[in-house]
């Protein structure tokens, strides 16, 4: 039996019933179910409006008065007017290979010492490098821009912004030693435009996200060293990096261990700052077969006490580029930073889009998850039960 499948075309003049105008018709091959969307033709000739403000008033955008918008909207309305997505999509598509010639600016916010501070860390390269390449497909490109730029207040730099004709503003991770007395608030004037960030180092305002899924990914950590043998798993971490992530890796692991047992997984070592001897007395108590950790930090503790890696010790990374300049085959989660940016500047493509500025009401998120890279840093152990 064929099944029907469906099309769509543009009625020949096909006068409405109740209005006059063209419509667009989709119906099936049979020519059944047929259906009948409003033009912005329709709504054109009913407001005396041309039909680009029409377009204008219906998208949100610049470049109409509140009277018109509210004109245009309230006829929409009483035709029952709703977008198509599939000639939206097709616009959508039109407009990325005709901005070629005429690329829109994003702007993308750093911290730091310095402008190129983000510059250190690989894993914020990869959030830059996807954003671009993401960007530029929808025919964008990306500035950056400091905010830490002496003389300049945040206030004035979003006027700098918006007086440049950018709608699109995305806030990279901030780059400051976070504790729980330092303020994590990016004060621009979030009306002007649409924004979204990157991490979950700012709190206010709460924003559209994009973000690495921390909780999966030591969720992950934890199921391959156990697939590799290892019995008792450690977690040592730096406070200032778990507040980075919202403390979603110590409470993916303390879940696991209320499951495994205190023997498996011993209480995680937190430090406010790096201490050998401390990482030391908690070595020497609970003697973990293996290390969950980030940033290099429990990997230079092993090191620093003699210990053979993999031999003796296991060690995993949360961020395996965080660590790939020192150490490029260590074992970990490799958190597909790239996509993180790309999906950040899908995020924010949207938003522009819809009109969406301002601080949402209902902040969205887009969580990536991570990958498990194998790498010289651990190794299959003999089950002691065979």
């Amino acid at each position: 039996m064929q099944l029907a499948t469906s099309s769509a075309f543009i009625g020949s003049g096909r006068l409405s019933t109740k209005f006059g105008g063209l419509y667009v018709k989709i119906a099936d091959d049979n020519g059944m179910a047929a259906t009948f969307r409003v033009m912005l033709r329709e709504i054109a000739d009913r407001t005396g409006i041309s039909r680009m403000a029409v377009s204008l008033a219906l998208r949100g955008k610049s470049g109409v008065s509140e009277t018109t918008r509210k004109k245009v909207l309230k006829v929409a309305q009483e035709l029952g007017y709703e977008p198509d997505p599939e000639v939206a999509r097709l616009l959508s598509h039109i407009r990325v290979k005709k901005s070629v010639d005429t690329r829109a600016c994003l702007a993308l916010l750093n911290s730091g010492a310095t402008p190129q501070d983000w510059k250190r860390y690989l894993t914020e390269q990869k959030y830059v490098e996807g954003a671009h390449a993401r960007a530029k497909e929808y025919g964008y490109y990306i500035e950056q821009f400091w905010m830490n730029e002496p003389g300049m207040t945040l206030s004035r730099l979003g006027n700098i912004i918006w007086s440049r004709g950018i709608e699109g503003v995305i806030i990279a991770p901030l780059q400051s030693r976070l504790s729980g007395k330092v303020s994590r608030s990016v004060r621009l004037d979030f009306n002007l435009f649409s924004a979204v960030e990157i991490s979950e180092t700012v709190e206010w305002p709460d924003l559209n996200r994009a973000v690495h899924d921390q909780y999966t990914s030591m969720l992950k950590a934890l199921d391959e060293l156990s697939g590799l043998n290892y019995k008792t798993i450690g977690l040592v971490i730096e406070e200032a990096l778990d507040l980075r992530v919202n403390g979603k890796w110590t409470a993916a692991y303390l879940r696991y261990r209320n499951q495994w047992g205190a023997k498996r997984l011993p209480p995680p070592l937190i430090l406010p700052f790096p201490r050998q001897a401390a990482f030391n007395r908690w070595f020497d108590r609970y003697r973990p077969d293996a290390i969950i950790s980030v940033d290099r930090l429990g990997l230079h503790f092993l090191i620093e006490r003699g210990l053979d890696i993999p031999g003796e010790v296991g060690y995993a990374s949360l961020d395996v580029d965080g660590e790939a300049r020192e150490y490029p085959d260590v074992s970990g989660i490799d958190q597909n930073s790239d996509i993180v940016g790309a999906a950040a500047v899908d995020m924010l493509v949207a938003a522009i889009n819809r009109g969406q500025r301002g601080v949402p009401v209902h902040p969205l998120r887009t969580e990536v998850e991570g990958s498990w890279k194998p790498g010289k840093s651990t190794v299959k152990k003999r089950n002691a039960a065979s």
